[in-house]
């Protein structure tokens, strides 16, 4: 028993340390996962879906794939996924999306945008991690937006965002610690 107690202490240790080192990403953990995190919802606030008219509903379809990859590399890789009969599920809200160049949607719609027009892009998101029975086991939180416009020409419509998605994914499953061993 003790050990288990100086293991829990450790993973809550671990899990508050590792949420420090990036300033944007913000970890209010209520409990602990029991086992396996599912990835729910992918849903987009009202600021996003006023854009999607913008910058076309492919497009948010499109984001929300990328985030579910991002999430799904990195709870696989921290052993959060598919590791318990007793799932929590995760549950993600996109607040902002600015892509880096106009998308397919605007350069139709709009006269003039063009694919060579670059502006800072990024993504703000935000969390909830539920256990079986709907109640809240953390909350997270991250927004990044790129500070300076890149000279880069290999820069896509959604580099930004993707960079965002990618270290808010992996900063969500380091915030978790070490996974539980699954039952056998």
């Amino acid at each position: 028993m003790r050990t288990l107690v100086c293991v829990l202490a450790l993973n809550c240790l671990t899990a508050a340390a590792l949420a420090e080192t990036d300033p944007a990403f913000q970890a209010n953990f209520r409990g602990d996962a029991a086992g396996s995190i599912e990835i729910g919802r992918i849903a987009f606030s009202d600021l996003v879906r006023t854009k999607a008219d913008s910058l076309g509903e492919a497009e948010l379809a499109r984001l929300s794939g990328y985030l579910r990859d991002d999430l799904e590399r990195s709870l696989i890789a921290a052993n959060w996924h598919g590791v318990a009969a007793r799932e929590t599920v995760l549950t993600v809200t996109i607040m902002d999306v600015v892509p880096n160049r106009p998308t397919m949607h605007q350069i139709q719609e709009m006269d003039s945008a063009h694919y060579s027009a670059q502006a800072n892009g990024g993504a703000a998101l935000s969390a909830r991690l539920l256990d079986s029975d709907g109640g809240v086991i953390a909350e997270f939180t991250y927004a990044w937006f790129s500070p300076g416009s890149s000279s880069d020409t290999n820069v896509g419509v959604w580099s930004d965002t993707r960079l965002a998605f990618q270290t808010f994914s992996a900063s969500l499953a380091e915030s978790l610690g070490v996974a539980p061993m699954p039952h056998s």
